[in-house]
C-alpha cells in the first residue's frame, strides 16, 4: 500500500461536491463551503469523502 502523504491528501480530498450535478469545487481552503456551484447555481454542498466504501 502507498504511504499517505498529508500535502497531497490535502490537495487531493480538501474539495466541496455539488449535491445537485455532483462538480467538484476547491473553496475557501475547504473550511466553508462555496455559495453557488459553479455549473448549475445549486447551493447544497457536501465534503468529499475520504475513505472509499465498501459495498
Amino acid at each position: 500500500m502507498a504511504q499517505r502523504h498529508p500535502e497531497a491528501e490535502a490537495r487531493l480530498l480538501v474539495k466541496w461536491v455539488c449535491m445537485k450535478c455532483s462538480a467538484t469545487v476547491r473553496a475557501h481552503g475547504g473550511v466553508k463551503p462555496p455559495k453557488s456551484c459553479r455549473k448549475c447555481g445549486y447551493t447544497g454542498f457536501r465534503k468529499k469523502a475520504a475513505e472509499r466504501r465498501t459495498t
